[in-house]
């Protein structure tokens, strides 16, 4: 009988809808919750729960990061969720890992749960191992470590392979913004602001975080709060106090900081 279960989605209301779900088979189990990836490694390791629901994608830290800080054999029997996203779904399939794919209903938890139950029933640790260890290395595509960088791109992208796409969720709708459709993205606090065209679509990540997995020979970063597709600029005028304006071709203009003009005037030459 399974009487610890973890709970980790960044989103208060998929974590009750989880709950839910989880009291309906185990119902005397105990459960806890993590809204972000360092709780849930902390709670792995001072709690112990015997079986652990993860999302996937949460700002500031990943499933997979999870499972890397924590070790494939220490990690307790789990049960993956995930939106739409190409490489999670890539290492779930290879590792023949299994997933809810988000949005799911009862009865596939109910399937998913069984299979996680059987799990921890017949103590398959090392097996669990196994899998894990591939899952975590199908996230690379074939050719990918191949790839050689440009002189700017001295971030590691993530997988192999820069993101495409942001998964925003929002109520309890989940939605792809494909990034090819991004002209810029500005900061609010603890989100982001895509801006593709005249829509808008708010995601819970910082600034930085998101900057790590955008491909730098497109996207520059040119003022603490904004990041900018380079092919959606169309021209550059001086401002005040050494600073720039950036005119975007639908109009948008966007103030360049003076910290962030050499890097500008670089990538303009062609240098990055």
């Amino acid at each position: 009988m399974i009487s610890r279960v973890l709970i980790v989605d960044d989103e208060p209301l998929a974590r009750e809808r989880l709950a839910e779900l989880t009291r309906r088979h185990a119902p005397d189990a105990s459960l806890r919750e993590a809204g972000n990836g360092a709780d849930a490694v902390t709670l792995i390791g001072s709690w112990r729960p015997e079986v652990v629901l993860l999302d996937i994608q949460m700002p500031g830290g990943t499933g997979f990061d999870v499972i890397e800080t924590v070790g494939t054999d220490r990690m307790p029997a789990t049960l993956f969720i995930s939106a739409h996203d190409e490489f999670a779904l890539q290492a779930f399939e290879v590792a023949a890992v299994d997933y809810l794919l988000k949005p799911f209903d009862d009865a596939r938890f109910a399937t998913a749960w069984k299979r996680v139950s059987e799990r921890v029933a017949t103590g398959a640790v090392l097996e669990q191992a196994r899998i894990l260890g591939a899952m975590l290395g199908a996230r690379t595509p074939a050719g990918a470590a191949d790839e050689k960088p440009t002189a700017s791109a001295s971030r590691t992208p993530v997988g192999g392979r820069w993101a495409d796409r942001i998964v925003v969720k929002h109520d309890q709708r989940t939605m792809v913004v494909m990034l090819a459709e991004v002209q810029w993205i500005e900061s609010d606090g603890n989100y982001v602001v895509l801006h593709a065209g005249k829509e808008r679509y708010q995601v819970r990540e910082t600034l930085t975080s998101l900057e790590s997995r955008l491909d730098p020979r497109r996207f520059l970063r040119v003022h603490r709060q904004t990041i900018v597709d380079m092919r959606a600029m169309k021209e550059l005028q001086p401002w005040f106090g050494g600073d720039q304006i950036m005119i975007l071709r639908d109009g948008t203009r966007l103030k360049v900081s003076r910290n962030y003009r050499a890097e500008v005037a670089k990538r303009l030459a062609g240098e990055t």
